[in-house]
């Protein structure tokens, strides 16, 4: 159930990066050199670097990358098997 939560953060700031002008200046290197340089877990998600790299969609970041850029070293959240669909 935490995976929920990191979604909804993720899909509100794609859609809120429609309001912020995109940073083209940036290349995709130099973003993923500041998602590596977050260290530490963060209390609150770094909204800023989230805003790039869903700014960013030629980039093709990974899951992992938008995860480390919100919350830094804090270890990705194993999916658990009851919440997976059946088909």
């Amino acid at each position: 159930m935490k995976i929920i939560p990191v979604i909804l953060i993720a899909m509100s700031v794609t859609t809120a990066h429609a309001a912020v002008p995109a940073t083209q200046n940036e290349s995709c290197e130099q973003i993923r050199a500041q998602i590596t340089a977050q260290t530490g877990v963060l209390a609150m998600p770094d909204v800023a670097l989230l805003r790039k790299v869903g700014a960013n969609r030629e980039c093709r970041f990974t899951l992992e990358e938008g995860f480390r850029a919100a919350w830094g070293d804090k270890p990705m959240p194993k999916r658990d098997r009851s919440e997976r669909e059946d088909d």
